[in-house]
C-alpha cells in the first residue's frame, strides 16, 4: 500500500471518535456517527479499514459490516464494542478483530495496523 492508510471510524459517541482520530493522526481518517452516514461515506470513497461500533442508534453495526463486506470485499473491519457476545459465524468471519471497550491506544493501533498487513 502506498500513502497513508484510509480509515473510516464509526461510533455514536463523539468522545470515542475524537479519541480515535487522535490515535490515528498519522492516517487519513473520516468519521461517522451512525451506520447510515458510514454507508454514505463508503459509497463516495475508498477506505482500507472500517473501525465500527455495533450498537448505534439509526442502524446496526452488524448491518454495516454485512453491507461493507458485500460491496467492498477488500475492506478490513475492526469492531469496537462495549457489548461483545458470541457473534454469528457469518459476521465473525468478516471481522479482522474485535476490541472490547474500554480499550487502550496500543490495542486499537495493533488491531488496525494488523488488519492493514493482512489485506
Amino acid at each position: 500500500m502506498t500513502g497513508k492508510p484510509k480509515l473510516l471510524l464509526v461510533d455514536d459517541e463523539r468522545d470515542i471518535l475524537e479519541f480515535l482520530v487522535r490515535v490515528f493522526r498519522d492516517c487519513d481518517s473520516e468519521t461517522a456517527l451512525n451506520a447510515q452516514s458510514a454507508l454514505e461515506a463508503l459509497q463516495k470513497q475508498h477506505f482500507d479499514v472500517l473501525v465500527t461500533d455495533i450498537k448505534m442508534p439509526g442502524g446496526s453495526g452488524l448491518n454495516l459490516i454485512e453491507t461493507a463486506k458485500t460491496n467492498w470485499p477488500d475492506i478490513s473491519i475492526v469492531v469496537i464494542t462495549g457489548h461483545y457476545q458470541e457473534m454469528p459465524a457469518e459476521i465473525d468471519r468478516k471481522v479482522h478483530e474485535w476490541i472490547v471497550k474500554p480499550f487502550s491506544v496500543q490495542s486499537i493501533r495493533e488491531a488496525v495496523m494488523g488488519s492493514l498487513k493482512n489485506r
